[in-house]
């Protein structure tokens, strides 16, 4: 009986060894191989509907989820003896509406938001002490929190010249005596080269696996 215990102790023991190797390679593999961050998220260029003139917005159709072809009139705009169409300014997807039929508007007012869902990016913050091991060109491996279960491929278009601090407008700035360092992370652009179907909109939350 005792031996028995014994044995199965030692099976138990010989299994947890070779979970924890297995684990400890698998990090070690994934160190050498790739730069990762899980700092990243789609986005893609927002363009904002601007209202043409002043007047009274008309015959509005811009639903959140239409796409609109460039130059589509999707409004009118009747001032005092002129009518202004309100024409889409690019192709894309209506991602923000924020106007209704008979409201007053003035020019330039904000009125809604459209994104080309087909000129999407990943934008991800790479800590400063691994910039050097990423280059333009790399292959990236991107996981999207909305879709677990699908790997997408990206290539590295652009690097930051900037930390992420300088670009989100916060200088690290410090003057006092107790200087805090910390490490900074540089943006880096990577192009998506397919949805496999999926449907990607700005905002979503992503990591990535850039080879080294």
């Amino acid at each position: 009986m005792a031996k028995a215990r014994s044995v199965s102790i030692t099976i138990i023991l010989i299994i947890a060894v070779i979970i924890i190797l297995g684990g400890g390679g698998w990090y070690v593999y994934n160190q050498q191989t790739y730069v990762t961050s899980s700092d990243a998220s789609v986005q893609g260029t927002i363009v904002t509907l601007s209202a043409p003139a002043d007047g009274v917005l008309v015959n509005w159709h811009a639903p959140v989820g239409a796409l609109v072809n460039k130059g589509a009139v999707i409004g009118r705009v009747n001032g005092l003896g002129v009518n202004t169409d309100f024409v889409a300014p690019i192709t894309g997807t209506i991602i923000q509406n924020n106007a209704v039929d008979q409201e007053v508007v003035v020019p330039g007012e904000p009125v809604g938001y459209m994104v080309n869902l087909n000129d999407l990016q990943i934008v991800a913050n790479v800590q400063e002490t691994e910039i050097n091991n990423v280059a333009i060109g790399k292959t990236v491996n991107i996981s999207i929190d909305a879709y677990p279960n699908t790997t997408f491929t990206g290539t590295v278009t652009q690097i930051g010249s900037s930390s992420a601090v300088i670009t989100n407008g916060v200088p690290d700035t410090n003057l006092n005596s107790n200087f805090n360092k910390q490490v900074q992370r540089v943006p880096v652009y990577i192009s998506i080269q397919g949805t496999e179907g999926k449907n990607l909109v700005p905002g979503m939350n992503a990591e990535v696996q850039i080879d080294r």
